[in-house]
Formats: structure tokens, sequence, C-alpha cells
């Protein structure tokens, strides 16, 4: 049997069997209608025999005269029923019953052309269903029977093994129509590798560039100790001071970058449960009323918002955030912590402060890692060390929710992460640690 017959032979018995399925459907609706049809006929003959003394309660029975044959039975079926006064009704049922049986026979013949009409068209849209199969079974059939140049496998290993993702330029090119779709595929992935290469050597050069002004500054005041730092003691003091504050700053880098690193690879642990964002943003702003004096904080959280996500992971990027607004806004500003539903329904959570504000062409790139607006800003200033925003996105992306950054320049900066709050829409990560509540 060859793949197209063999292709016709399924969708025949994908009709019959809806074919038959639908037959068996009506049968039973017609016969339901039927006995719904002839009860109610009984009931009328009951009312229109008692009228006002007709009730529900009565004692009814079928019966038949003559019990040779079905036809027999059918023309002396009677119906008997007894009122409250005792005294009993007798109905006789041949001509409702041949009435009813008429009824039937001309629906019946009726829905019988229609699902002759039924069975075409669908018998028509069931061929077109698996048209695309037919045509794969074809197509699987051609190939099989085809034969490969060799050559240009070997040809096509030796381009691949010449490949190097370190090339921007590096593409694959045969010149055979056969192979298009898998230069393409090809193609794509050295193109995806080449840029994931980039960006992990960016990485890494911003890395090793963070890590070694500290470095140099605990090198610089170990050689002051060593030579004047003894017998000083406020050089001694001040050299310590410095060795803490930037070994301080090493290891809050160090930590970073290894948050980034497992989320990267998935190692991340992710425990997404129930909570309140009302009451995690008013934690935070009772936090930043006593750490930071500085500023003025108010918060807009009076009604609770139910959310799902990882508490600790939220809670980190609301610092991050309101941290951030602390180091861009002048001593004395306002800086305003907030929750709300969006037009779809999902719980946000704001931070906007009256700063500096964000130019318009850094605003794409502030979530870049290691990226600061202003290169002139140092760390251990206002600067920080670039990946603060960095390591936010990656939780708001872990939660499957997303930015809305509105910025001007002089006036200030408003952040708002929204969060769908929908457990079976978070992404899951490859090797994710993914802990249900």
């Amino acid at each position: 049997m060859t793949e197209t017959k063999r292709m016709r032979s399924i969708g025949r018995r994908i009709n019959h069997s809806f074919f038959l399925r639908a037959i068996l459907l009506l049968i039973m609706a017609n016969l339901l209608v039927a006995g719904a049809t002839f009860g109610m006929q009984l009931i009328a003959l009951e009312q229109s025999a008692l009228g006002e003394g007709w009730k529900w309660p009565l004692e009814r029975k079928l019966y038949a005269t003559d019990n040779r044959d079905w036809l027999t039975r059918v023309n002396t079926a009677m119906y008997a029923y007894t009122d409250g006064a005792g005294e009993e009704h007798v109905v006789p049922l041949a001509i409702p019953l041949r009435n009813l049986g008429f009824a039937m026979s001309t629906a019946m013949a009726n829905q019988a052309l229609f699902f002759i009409i039924f069975y075409l068209g669908f018998r028509r849209k069931t061929q077109n269903l698996l048209r695309p199969l037919r045509s794969m079974a074809a197509t699987a059939q051609e190939l099989s029977t085809l034969r490969f140049d060799e050559q240009k496998y070997h040809q096509l290993e030796d381009a691949i093994d010449s490949l190097s993702v370190q090339s921007p330029s590096a593409r694959l090119s045969m010149g055979s129509s056969e192979l298009t779709g898998l230069e393409t595929a090809v193609n794509n992935l050295i193109g995806r590798m080449h840029a994931s290469y980039q960006e992990q050597t960016r990485f890494v050069s911003d890395a090793s560039h963070e890590l070694r002004t500290p470095i140099a500054v605990i090198r610089g005041y170990a050689d002051l100790l060593s030579r004047w730092g003894k017998d000083d003691a406020q050089v001694m003091d001040e050299s310590v001071k410095a060795i803490q504050q930037e070994a301080d700053n090493m290891q809050r880098l160090v930590e970073q970058l290894l948050f980034l690193a497992r989320g990267d690879s998935g190692r991340n642990p992710f425990s997404p449960a129930p909570l309140d964002l009302a009451e995690l943003v008013q934690e935070a702003y009772e936090e930043y009323l006593l750490i930071d004096k500085n500023h003025h904080y108010r918060l807009k959280a009076d009604e609770p918002l139910s959310t799902t996500g990882d508490v600790a992971m939220i809670k980190q990027a609301l610092r991050i955030l309101t941290d951030n607004a602390g180091k861009y806004s002048p001593p004395g500003s306002i800086i305003t912590l907030s929750c709300q539903k969006n037009e779809k329904g999902e719980a946000c959570f704001t931070v906007q402060d009256n700063g500096a504000g964000i130019p318009a062409q850094d605003l794409p790139h502030i979530f870049q890692r290691f990226y600061r607006a202003d290169p002139a800003r140092v760390r251990g200033s206002s600067g920080g060390t670039g990946l603060g925003l960095a390591i936010a996105k990656w939780i708001v992306d872990r939660h499957g929710g997303y930015f809305d950054v509105f910025s001007r320049e002089g006036m200030g900066t408003r952040v708002t992460v929204c969060l769908p709050g929908n457990p079976a829409t978070l992404p899951d990560l490859p090797g994710q640690q993914r802990k249900n509540p």
C-alpha cells in the first residue's frame, strides 16, 4: 500500500467514526424528544379531562389488550389513570402513537438528507486537514529514494570546522541550494554564539577593571603602612579605614558578580510564594527611614496588594531601586515608594525621586552590566559598581515581569516594576533550583 492510499484509508476511518457517532447521538436525541412529546400529550389529555381537579400524583398505567406482536400491541395500547374520586379513565393510544411514529419518520428522513450533506462536507474538511500529512509522507518517500552526494557533506564538515565564534564575519556558505536551510540555521547559531561570546568577554573585562581599582588602593595603603604607618598613628588609622572600605567594596562587587553568574547558570534558588506587595513596600519604607536621614521618604501603599514571587528577590530589587534613588537625589529631596495595580490587573511597585534624572541617550543602556550614565562618577561616592540595575533586571525577568522607566534630566526618575503574579507563567531557567511553597 502506498503512502497516499494509506492516508486515504485513515481519512475514511476518521469520517466513518465521526459519522457513526453523530448518527448515534441523533437517534438518542430523537428518542428523548419523542418520549418527552408523548409524555406531554398524556399530561395534556389528563388536564383536558379533569380540568381544575388535575394534580400530579395520580395512579397511571400503560398496557395493551392484545400482546401477540409489537404491531398489535401498538394498535391495542391503552393509557389508564385514576382521578382523586377513584374513577378510572381509559384512553386508547393507537392514533397518538401512529401520529408520533409518522412525525419521527418524517424527521428522520429530513435528518438523513442533512447527514449526507454533513458527511460529504466533513469528508472534504478531513481531506484538507490531512493534506499536510500527505505532503510530508510524499516528501519522506522521495527523500528515502534520494542519493546524497557524500563529497558535499565532507565539504560541509570542513567548512563548519573552520568557523570561529571569535570572528564576527564567520559565515557558512557552500553555494548549494540543497543546503540553504542548513546554512541559514548554522549562520544564525554562529551569530548568537558570537554575541554571547562578546558579552562574556566584555563582562570579564569590566569585572577585572572593577576589581583592579580596590586591589590597587589596598596595595597602596599596605605599602604606606609598611613605610611610615608603624610609627604614625594618623597614617595607621587612615590606612586601616581605607583598606576596610575598599575590602567592603570588593566584597560587595564579588557578591554581585556571583549572583549574576549563578543566575546565568540557573543556580540561584527561586521560591515563589503568595505575598503582599504593599507590606513589602512598607517594610522597605520603614528601613530607609532609619538608615537614610538625608532624604524625605513618602509611602503610598494603603491597601493590600496580592501577587506571587520570591520575597527575598523582590525585596532585593526594591532596595536596589531605592538605593539608586538616594544616590542620585540631592539631600533633603523627596523619594516616594508606592504600589498599585495597573490597567492589566498586574501588581506593581514604584520608586520615584526628584534627582538628577537620566539622559535620554542613556535610558536604553541602564540595565547593562557595569554601565554608568556618568563615567566621571567613581565608586565610593555615588556611582556604585554598575551591577545593581542589572541584578534588579535579572530578578524581574525571573518573575516574568517588566520595567517602566520615565526620567527627565533635572526633574527626576520614576521606575515601576510590574509582576504578573501567576506562578504557572514564571519562566524556568536551565538547571534552575525552583522551590514550590
